[in-house]
């Protein structure tokens, strides 16, 4: 009797007090209402007070009203007392509508008697009322009167708190719209994910695979755990999160990093921000360090500096990537800088920074929201890199068509000019040694009209001869199937060497033909490509030095390479001719001074072979100043 009646007491007394004060009035037209407005809150910041201590009359005037309708007091290990009234004919339920509080204790009188419900993350799934992701707590009918009770709240997470009253048919109705959000978004979720999925799948690229983690990542912290849907989990899921949700915050913004890195190419764009981020990612290792070793409002910290951090970062890689042309970095500018702006309002919001702003429900969604609208530019980031990639692609292939296209013109050149070498430069040499061998059966020549001919057989045959061998070597080249095989060459017999075979070809013109070699000179070159240089070098300047000229065939020695030339005092020829001779895909050749024919084909050969061993073909001539031939090759 002595407990009760202090009690009795106490209940009449804010009875009393209970009219003045704001009171929450449910009815079938208000059968559900946020009261935070409605409610009176005390921050206990030593955590020690009872409900004995709050409920005495001196300690009134320390509760005080809150002009939204949900109270926020971010980090903090102290206890949040609220005292509230309502007037309800029927049942009555109080809702929470955070997930993440470790402790809810509700205290009201029944029939004179204090009753005390306790709550909770920490609290056995099996307990609760309704297993939503929340709280809710089932309050008597007061039968028209005013009726009161007291909540105290405490949690290692942010303390967040938006209160509700609802009557049976007010709660109802509450479950279909109070998630609707949240279904929403996962819709959205879903289509980005099988969508992108199915992308990496045809594509087999790195950004989409760490797009797809990312989304998953950030989703599951979002929806799981700030929105507390890890009550559907089962109670051992459900509480693991709740301890250590702040550990997926961290892997996301993990991804995240990769995905940023991967998508704007940061080793190209911007360095130095790089291995800043790669670093970075070490901190985040810091929060799931903090989970692990039980303090979780450092990892809290921690997360809430780097969710600041990053987004910076990534808009300003962006920006870097926009300057340097990438347009698929304006979908990705944009993702971050919405949802750089989503976390300011929360944060804002959530500890009161901007007091102006109504800090209400509409926090809770206002990160999925952001999240889903930066999900989808992300994904049309990634549509526009693939755009890209596309038309890159396909301006490749029209190069490489084209390409294809003139190098089969080329080809067909060549093998035009190959017929017409075949059926004109080797035809006509043959037909006349037809006819002379017609003339001699016939007994037709006498014995020095066959000896006048026996030159021009011989020049014939020498034509002739080098004609097919520069055919067979300039097919074989075409074919890859010579080898180039470096040798050290002693210059000086060996130019004397190929000089002594052309005495007869230099005394038919009354050509004069020296070396200016000095002994002792080294060379490392292919021996049969370099005779076979030399040889055409000779025969060309022998076709266009007229009777009683002069060729000299000399080198330039220097320290590393010997630059060796082939010089004659004939026709030479202008720059016109010059650009026709060192084209890489067409045979020219005119009329020597004697009216001796060429194909053009040994001056290709020549080129072909000079590259093959190291050098380039140079020509310096003027009409009428005759021409030079040299090339450069290494020095031993």
């Amino acid at each position: 009797m002595r407990i009760i009646l202090p009690y009795i007491f106490f209940t009449v007394l804010f009875a009393v007090q209970s009219f003045a004060a704001p009171i929450v009035k449910l009815s079938t037209q208000h059968s559900y209402q946020r009261i935070g407005k409605l409610c009176d809150w005390y921050l206990d910041k030593d955590a020690k007070l009872t409900l004995n201590d709050v409920m005495q009359p001196s300690f009134q005037a320390n509760f005080s009203a809150h002009e939204h309708e949900m109270r926020s007091y971010g980090i903090t290990n102290a206890a949040v007392w609220v005292h509230a009234t309502y007037v309800s004919k029927e049942r009555t339920y109080l809702v929470v509508e955070f997930a993440n509080i470790d402790s809810i204790s509700l205290y009201y009188f029944e029939n004179g008697q204090m009753k005390a419900i306790a709550s909770g993350s920490h609290t056995p799934l099996k307990n609760k009322r309704f297993n939503i992701p929340g709280f809710s707590f089932e309050l008597p009918s007061s039968n028209g009167q005013p009726k009161d009770f007291w909540i105290r709240v405490r949690s290692g997470n942010a303390v967040i708190i938006p209160l509700a009253l609802a009557t049976p048919e007010g709660l109802m109705e509450s479950f279909k719209w109070l998630f609707v959000i949240e279904l929403m978004y996962i819709g959205v979720v879903l289509a980005l994910f099988f969508y992108n999925l199915f992308l990496f799948i045809h594509l087999r690229t790195l950004n989409y695979l760490y797009y797809l983690c990312y989304l998953l990542c950030f989703v599951g912290f979002v929806l799981i755990y700030v929105r507390g849907f890890h009550v559907f989990l089962g109670q051992t899921l459900s509480y693991f999160i709740n301890m250590n949700g702040i550990s997926f915050g961290a892997v996301t913004y993990m991804f995240a990093i990769m995905f940023c890195l991967s998508f704007l190419n940061g080793k190209k764009h911007t360095p130095r921000l790089r291995i800043f981020l790669l670093a970075f990612m070490g901190v985040l290792c810091l929060p799931i360090i903090c989970n692990l070793a039980g303090y979780r409002p450092g990892a809290i910290k921690i997360l809430e500096v780097c969710s600041f951090l990053l987004p910076i970062s990534f808009i300003y890689m962006a920006i870097i990537a926009l300057r340097q042309h990438y347009k698929p970095a304006g979908y990705f500018l944009g993702a971050w800088f919405v949802l750089l702006m989503s976390l300011m309002v929360f944060a804002a919001a959530n500890t009161m920074w901007l007091p102006f702003l109504p800090f209400g429900h509409w926090t809770f969604h206002i990160l999925p929201l952001a999240s889903a609208v930066e999900m989808s530019l992300l994904s049309l980031a990634l549509g526009s890199e693939y755009a890209e990639m596309k038309k890159q692609m396909i301006a490749a292939i029209k190069k490489e068509v084209t390409e294809r296209t003139k190098e089969l013109n080329e080809s067909n050149h060549v093998k035009d000019k190959m017929l017409g070498i075949i059926s004109h430069d080797l035809r006509a040499p043959l037909n006349n040694l037809s006819g002379l061998l017609d003339l001699v059966e016939l007994k037709a020549l006498s014995a020095g009209e066959i000896q006048d001919f026996s030159l021009t057989v011989r020049q014939n045959i020498k034509h002739i001869t080098g004609t097919m061998n520069n055919m067979l070597n300039w097919s074989l080249s075409q074919m890859n199937r010579i080898e180039t095989r470096p040798q050290k060459i002693i210059l000086y017999p060996f130019i004397l060497q190929i000089i002594e075979t052309y005495w007869y070809a230099t005394d038919q013109k009354n050509i004069h033909l020296k070396a200016d070699i000095p002994e002792g000179i080294v060379v490392l070159a292919d021996l049969n490509q370099l005779n076979l240089i030399i040889r055409n070098l000779l025969d060309n300047a022998i076709k266009f030095t007229p009777k009683g000229g002069m060729i000299l065939v000399g080198c330039r020695p220097s320290a590393k390479t010997v630059e060796l030339y082939v010089q004659d005092n004939g026709m030479g020829m202008g720059q016109e001719e010059v650009n026709k001779l060192l084209s890489e895909t067409s045979f020219y050749s005119t009329d020597g001074t004697e009216e001796e024919k060429g194909t053009g084909l040994g001056l290709q050969l020549c080129k072909e072979f000079i590259m093959r061993n190291g050098g380039v073909l140079q020509i310096r001539t003027a009409p009428g100043a005759g021409a030079e031939f040299s090339f450069s090759i290494p020095r031993v």
